[in-house]
């Protein structure tokens, strides 16, 4: 009896660690299965936690990021409506990736205050040199910035030096006027006869041997034009309307070859992309892609990625303005990593 309960002793000792160690694992994964979870949005989509990189709050409606010529900061453009951290004030974050650290740079120009007239849109990149940061203003009440601590619509220039933004100077961007045969729909005639509210959008930097030049996206007068940064003068403008009434074509971004020579525009509601020959000042040629069922329907794309440029200005273009998803990642020789953020329509402001 005695070497009996001494065996039966032996074994749940040796049971023992067993049952210990399916505990362990039984409680490891149910804690794993409570990390990850999803998170259903009003959007219809489905946030899985945790997220992969690193997550870092910013202000409000962060649209567009722009890298350094160096690659050790990104800048990111908060054109929403602002937080109470930062006054309800749109900003410009920077982002050191050395670190990961981030510092907001509210805009006093840009806070919900009845007196202002003007909002951040799409538009950011670094200087050539880095030394300065450009952003697009809009305005649509006050268009040519008459009324007190009104911009009007145009450029802002900010000094940029060890992750620290300094608002500089201000180019304004006057009422563009509209070729022959064109005019203003009714809702939009804030400017004289024969003249579009710009709303500079989206834009590329040429760098030149007497500066930078932009090259700008006017997303209400349906137009590109080529701005020099020093003088503040436009020296070439692209008509991108494509029937009698602007806007119509809602041009929204743009990027540019190296050599300065070409460059592409989407074309929000025309579902399309326009390219620029930058030395003839033409409209070389159309690219269609692919038209909605219901031109006023929201619509989510997927697209394949050939290495050519008209698919890439369909990726940025649908993936800004429609959602869509682009696969697969680019996996040319060296190439870089890039994040696309989701655009909006003008405020108002």
């Amino acid at each position: 009896m005695e070497k009996l309960r001494i065996k039966l002793r032996m074994k749940i000792l040796l049971l023992s660690p067993l049952a210990i160690s399916s505990l362990l694992v039984v409680f490891v994964v149910a804690r794993a299965a409570d990390h990850t979870r999803k998170i259903n949005l009003p959007t219809s989509k489905t946030l899985t936690l945790p997220v992969p990189g690193y997550l870092a709050r910013t202000n409000s409606f962060p649209a567009t990021i722009a890298v350094s010529p160096d690659g050790h900061y990104a800048a990111l453009l908060n054109q929403g409506y602002g937080t109470q951290e930062t006054q309800a004030r749109q900003s410009i974050a920077i982002l050191d990736l050395s670190n990961n650290q981030l510092h907001d740079f509210p805009d006093d120009r840009l806070s919900d205050d009845y007196s202002t007239r003007q909002s951040y849109f799409i538009g950011l990149a670094f200087s050539t040199d880095g030394n300065h940061l450009y952003a697009s203003m809009g305005s649509i009440t006050d268009p040519t910035g008459e009324k007190p601590k009104s911009t009007g619509n145009g450029i802002a220039i900010y000094k940029f030096a060890d992750g620290q933004v300094a608002p500089e100077r201000f180019i304004k961007i006057a009422p563009q006027r509209l070729a022959e045969g064109k005019e203003v729909a009714i809702g939009q005639r804030k400017t004289p006869a024969g003249t579009a509210v710009p709303y500079p959008a989206g834009l590329a930097v040429l760098p030149g041997s007497k500066g930078d030049r932009l090259l700008i996206a006017n997303n209400l007068s349906d137009n590109v034009v080529l701005l020099d940064v020093s003088s503040g003068n436009i020296e070439k403008s692209f008509d991108l309307s494509r029937s009698r009434y602007v806007p119509s074509t809602y041009p929204y971004t743009v990027i540019a070859n190296k050599a300065g020579t070409k460059a592409w525009v989407s074309l929000w509601n025309a579902s399309a992309v326009a390219e620029l020959n930058l030395e003839t000042e033409k409209v070389t040629r159309w690219i269609d892609l692919a038209k909605p069922s219901d031109p006023i329907a929201i619509q989510s794309n997927a697209l394949q990625h050939p290495d050519d440029m008209k698919a890439m200005i369909a990726c940025v273009e649908l993936c800004r303005m429609k959602g869509a998803t682009l696969i697969p990642p680019l996996a040319a020789k060296n190439t870089r990593r890039f994040m696309l953020t989701i655009g909006s329509v003008p405020s108002g402001y």
